[in-house]
């Protein structure tokens, strides 16, 4: 399955551009566009609801990170080398049924919502993450109250596409639009999308 995450086509990019620019800082547009090569460090938080079981039993409170840091072409919106990614423990709370009524599930080991085993060139400027979840051995409700069964452990794997936002949109004073923002100090761009918030900061050198 191959999921979108966060795409930004060039020409929504243009667009919100045009509709809303402000403080266009046009050396730094002239920066970002002359460099053969660009940074980027990314974090990507996961915070919301999420599934015990790959078959929808219980759900919980999830909270999930993934950092990582790579060298960008710019011009050609393609990925040069990744230099770094670490993935963290996911931390689970307020198991629950989807029924408030019924038992809660029971976890036999430890869920792990996203781990990022891989990052390549994807289609349109776009990266391919290869991600896994994966599910513990989990005893569910049955009939609500009754009793519960058991749920074998699993793990999945799919394709998830990222796009990567460009600089020049901060250069061009572009405005916040849809599940675009950006920080306070005009560094970093933020993209939210499924639970998701993605924080790309852009650098002319590697970070450390």
């Amino acid at each position: 399955m191959r999921r979108l995450i966060c795409l930004l086509p060039a020409a929504v990019a243009v667009l919100s551009v045009a509709a809303g620019a402000q403080q266009m800082d046009m050396q730094a547009v002239q920066r970002w566009s002359s460099a053969k090569t660009i940074f980027y460090a990314v974090e990507g938080i996961f915070a919301d609801q999420a599934s015990m079981t790959a078959t929808m039993g219980g759900v919980g409170d999830v909270r999930d990170r993934v950092t990582m840091s790579f060298e960008w072409n710019l011009s050609e919106s393609k990925l040069v080398k990744l230099l770094s990614l670490n993935n963290y423990p996911s931390e689970v709370k307020n198991l629950r049924d989807r029924e408030p009524t019924c038992l809660a599930p029971t976890l036999k080991g430890t869920y792990e919502h996203a781990t990022v085993l891989e990052v390549t060139n994807g289609l349109g400027g776009a990266l391919d993450m290869k991600v896994e979840r994966s599910y513990p051995a989990v005893d569910v409700a049955q009939s609500c109250t009754a009793s519960r069964k058991s749920i074998p452990a699993q793990k999945k794997t799919e394709m998830q596409q990222m796009g990567v936002p460009s600089p020049i949109l901060i250069a061009m004073g572009a405005p916040t639009s849809g599940n675009v923002s950006y920080t306070a100090d005009k560094k970093s761009i933020i993209v939210k999308d499924r639970g998701w918030t993605w924080t790309f900061t852009p650098g002319l050198a590697a970070p450390k």
